[in-house]
């Protein structure tokens, strides 16, 4: 055993690291603008402008964290008897891989289309995307945390 007992699931799955589930979280950013201008009620449209001027950039990022949301939720319904879950869950690596670049590549544009206008908001969430990749593929613990068999099996 790599891992402290207490880090295992009772089926016997490494638990997922805290940096994982704030990235996954940050790759679902924009389902998180979107329910806290749904839960604000008069102020949800003004929060939604604010932070997404351009509706389709808006749609664009719910499309993209799709998978980092369930990724999030497939990863707590694992078991030794649903092989479905378990491979979806192995192909979480290079999904959040993708995930993260796509939004790094997203947030590049936006610049772009802001003429190089420097924002800190812009700037934060590319480091953060940026970290987020390399933490991902560089990490044993993420590769064992989404491996498809228990330890036990």
């Amino acid at each position: 055993m790599r891992y402290a007992i207490e880090a295992y699931d009772k089926h016997g799955f490494l638990h997922a690291p805290k940096w994982l589930w704030l990235g996954w979280l940050l790759l679902a950013k924009a389902w998180v603008v979107f329910v806290v201008a749904g839960v604000s009620r008069d102020s949800g449209s003004t929060i939604l402008a604010y932070v997404y001027p351009d509706h389709d950039m808006l749609y664009l990022g719910l499309a993209m964290g799709l998978p980092s949301i369930a990724l999030m939720w497939l990863i707590s319904l694992r078991t030794p008897e649903r092989h479905w879950v378990n491979r979806i869950v192995s192909w979480g690596k290079p999904i959040t891989l993708v995930m993260a670049v796509s939004q790094l590549l997203q947030s590049i544009y936006h610049v772009y289309l802001q003429a190089g206008l420097f924002s800190w908001t812009n700037g934060v969430i590319m480091v953060a995307l940026l970290w987020f990749s390399i933490y991902v593929y560089q990490s044993k613990t993420v590769k064992d945390c989404l491996r498809s068999d228990a330890v036990g099996s």
